[in-house]
């Protein structure tokens, strides 16, 4: 095997992990048809996985429905949950895959990961207290932060290299 056969092979391990799909519905046939899209572009060095941040979210908040601050908050929230459910069957697999000490330090980074999120979107929110825009930019920073983590941990560099 080439060494860009067995990136891609191993990255689709990581990506789909046996049983780690357990969401359904349109919103899942969405983002797996994305993050498939991304992965077959991979082998020509083309695709990445942060291509499907807002894919789903994205166009549902040009619908009618999504075009309010609560639809928006919605569709958002939509992509969070699905981006959560994805980083969370990733950092099983890799877990798995791992020496005691290994998964007890991706445990320590992944607690310190989280406070820093919520840190970090708290501010977002904080800063645009005055504004009714506060939740959609506390919406908006969930989504790429939860997304750009499960991205990072269904392709970790560091794994690669």
């Amino acid at each position: 095997m080439t060494g860009r056969v067995l990136i891609v092979a191993l990255l689709a391990a990581l990506c789909f992990p046996a049983g780690a799909q357990t969401q359904s519905g349109p919103d899942n046939q969405i983002m797996t048809a994305c993050i498939e899209a991304a992965q077959s572009a991979m082998i020509g060095e083309t695709g990445r996985l942060e291509d499907c941040i807002g894919a789903l979210s994205g166009p549902c908040m040009e619908s009618p429905e999504g075009s309010t601050t609560v639809g928006t908050n919605e569709c958002l929230g939509a992509e969070t949950q699905w981006w959560d459910a994805f980083l969370n069957a990733r950092y099983d697999a890799l877990r798995k895959g791992m020496d005691g000490e290994s998964a007890l330090a991706l445990r320590n980074a992944q607690r310190a990961w989280i406070a820093f999120r919520d840190a970090e979107c708290e501010l977002h929110y904080t800063y645009w207290r005055e504004g009714t825009i506060r939740s959609t930019i506390y919406a908006i920073c969930m989504q790429e932060m939860t997304a750009s983590r499960a991205v990072a941990l269904a392709a970790p560099r560091w794994v690669l290299e």
